[in-house]
């Protein structure tokens, strides 16, 4: 068995921040991190601030580490995937969560009904049976005690007949030569 080494992983050029308002940052702290953290921290303040007001001064040092810690931690690079930060991992993770897997209907351009929502938060309420009485969040792992069969949750299946034909290569020469055809009538037309 033959096994080789993919070298692009060691070559992943990241752009950093060099200078910050006019302050020498050395090597510099990635772009990524940093653009991560301009949107944590003040979103956790300013929730913070909103629902409990200033904290007190010697736990001030506390107020400030939640959101350090998502924003190194967030910006790091996924073991499991790659090329993804861990921050965008977990908010995959947290969509699959609340939503499950919707099914593409039309090429996605008629929107999934709202009975196929949720499925996968209901399927963890199920194994997990203390989640659907935890305040607050409780109707989002309940089941909706709607008896609605799955197959049936998306509109009654569609009835086709489909109809075999099978086509010799005489057949498949005489619609070729008639698509010709049609093709230099519709050139002549155009000059």
């Amino acid at each position: 068995m033959r096994s080789s080494q993919t070298f692009s992983r060691h070559w992943d050029i990241e752009t950093r921040q060099h200078e910050l308002l006019g302050l020498d940052l050395g090597e510099g702290l990635p772009r990524t991190t940093l653009r991560y953290g301009a949107v944590i921290f003040p979103a956790y303040w300013g929730l913070w601030l909103l629902l409990f007001g200033f904290p007190p001064q010697p736990l001030a040092p506390l107020f400030l580490l939640p959101p350090l810690f998502l924003t190194y931690y967030g910006a790091k690079r996924s073991v499991t995937y790659w090329r993804r930060t861990n921050l965008l991992v977990w908010a995959i993770r947290l969509n699959y969560l609340h939503t499950g897997v919707r099914p593409v209907i039309g090429r996605g351009r008629i929107p999934a009904p709202k009975p196929g929502m949720r499925l996968r938060a209901r399927r963890l309420g199920e194994q997990v049976p203390q989640l659907a009485e935890l305040p607050g969040v409780a109707p989002l792992f309940a089941d909706s005690h709607e008896q609605v069969d799955r197959a049936e949750s998306y509109g009654p299946p569609a009835q086709i007949s489909p109809r075999l034909r099978a086509y010799g290569p005489d057949a498949v020469a005489r619609a070729r030569s008639k698509y010709l055809k049609k093709q230099r009538c519709s050139k002549r037309a155009e000059k």
